[in-house]
């Protein structure tokens, strides 16, 4: 079981000491590889390339142009038998030197790869770091097949993997949780329970053949280190058989499954097509009401702008009105404080000596001025009067005053002259205006009670 084996990979993590030796001795020789490694790279700058200071064509005393490689492989076999030290035994170290040097030159020379790099070296003499990759490259290049390389390191990989997981299964194996585990399915097998257990219920039988079914059960559980341990679980299988067949098996659902695949596609594609184009049309949607508002916003500033032009213009103009007005009304009020009107009724009060005047002014005589004088005048006679308000000749100011019971409302500066008397000949006439007068006297009554109204009201 799976959750079994969560349980138990944790404490199985910590290998064992034998699995941890097995490495501490592969890391004997892959510390010497290292160490080999920089030798050849940390050679010293002065160690000799090719032949040394001598020119390897001369030594097997060939043309470079015509040294192809048989006439390299006939002139080394003439010089190695003449410089052989056995044939040269009175100057032995002369010839060994010689025949070395013969040996490396033909070593150059016969080799196409490093020919080529010694050719160049030649040809590009102040190239010095190239010339030493080239020539490192050239020499010290493997050997071996590539083929020959990847299947070794294929099994060395499978190897380790085998050792490797059969590590993990005996720590696995040896771990005190997978015990108390096998103990819990002892306990689980027994009718007694534990004290079925505990009194002999399982024989040793009973007990192997149970722990054997539950070793079984994770043996095949994928995910318990137990299933590692196998040959076909190591790349070489993997990549012989395993992935071929699952390579097969995959092409042979697409190939059956063909229509289906096709479907599913264009069920997607058009899925996505569908997308876009809801994406596309909110996003037209959005940029549309974007654009509204901008115009709305836009309708409602020069509206708000031309109400504020129109009230602006409506405030001057009513300022202009007033100003107008004001001054119309100062001008008045200048000009309307002394007026001249005619006479058109006189009533002599109970105090003797004082007369009730109403004077009529303005166009038509329609305004009338109420006075109280203290001397007689008669209907008809002009006069010119100072309304409440304005300057008196002696510098004064008209006030409106109470006398003799009655409210005057200015001052009479002066009279004009008295109206002429009518002639014995204007008599008739005059009899015959009599419903006139009378009809005038009334309207001069109607005058009367009305300046009576406004003294009330202002009284």
């Amino acid at each position: 079981s799976s959750h079994f084996c969560d349980q138990l990979l944790r404490p199985s993590l910590a290998q064992p000491r034998s699995w941890r030796l097995g490495w501490a001795a592969m890391g004997a020789p892959r510390t010497f590889a290292v160490a080999l490694l920089a030798v050849f790279a940390l050679r010293p700058a002065a160690a000799e390339m090719y032949c040394g200071d001598a020119n390897c064509y001369e030594v097997l005393g060939l043309e470079r142009v015509s040294a192809d490689a048989a006439a390299v492989k006939k002139a080394y076999r003439k010089l190695s038998l003449q410089w052989h030290p056995d044939k040269n035994p009175e100057n032995r170290e002369e010839a060994t030197a010689k025949f070395q040097l013969i040996a490396s030159a033909y070593e150059v020379l016969s080799d196409e790869g490093v020919k080529a790099a010694y050719d160049y070296f030649l040809d590009h003499p102040e190239e010095h770091m190239y010339n030493k990759m080239r020539y490192y490259q050239a020499v010290y290049q493997p050997k071996t097949p590539l083929w020959a390389v990847l299947v070794g390191l294929t099994l060395v990989i499978s190897i380790g993997q085998y050792y490797h997981w059969r590590e993990r299964a005996k720590s696995f194996m040896q771990s005190p949780a997978l015990v108390k585990l096998i103990e819990d399915e002892y306990l689980a097998n027994c009718k007694g329970g534990r004290h079925g257990y505990q009194t002999g219920e399982l024989t040793a039988a009973r007990k192997e053949e149970i722990k054997e079914a539950f070793l079984e059960r994770l043996r095949h559980d994928p995910e318990c280190p137990l299933s590692f341990p196998k040959w076909s679980n190591t790349i070489v299988p993997t990549l012989v058989f395993h992935a071929p067949v699952a390579a097969f098996k995959w092409a042979k659902w697409r190939i059956t499954n063909h229509s289906d695949i096709q479907a599913e596609k264009a069920k997607e594609a058009e899925e996505k097509r569908q997308a876009e184009e809801e994406e596309r049309q909110e996003q037209e949607e959005k940029h549309r009401a974007a654009v509204e508002k901008d115009e709305k916003r836009a309708r409602n500033a020069a509206l708000l702008a031309e109400r504020k032009r129109k009230e602006e213009e409506k405030r001057q103009r009513w300022a202009e009105e007033a100003a107008q007005e004001e001054a119309e009304r100062q001008a008045e009020s200048a000009a309307g404080q002394t007026v001249e009107g005619k006479i058109v009724s006189v009533e002599e009060l109970r105090k003797k000596g004082n007369f009730l005047v109403q004077v009529s002014y303005g166009k038509d005589g329609q305004e009338r001025v109420q006075l109280v004088v203290d001397r007689e005048v008669k209907v008809g006679q002009g006069a010119k009067v100072a309304l409440e308000g304005a300057t008196l000749p002696d510098g004064k100011v008209a006030k409106r005053t109470k006398v003799a019971g009655e409210w005057s409302e200015g001052v009479l500066l002066s009279l004009g002259s008295a109206p002429a008397v009518a002639s014995v000949e204007e008599t008739e006439p005059a009899d015959a205006a009599a419903p006139e007068e009378e009809l005038a006297t009334a309207g001069d009554g109607d005058g009367e009670s009305k300046a009576r109204q406004r003294k009330k009201k202002k009284g």
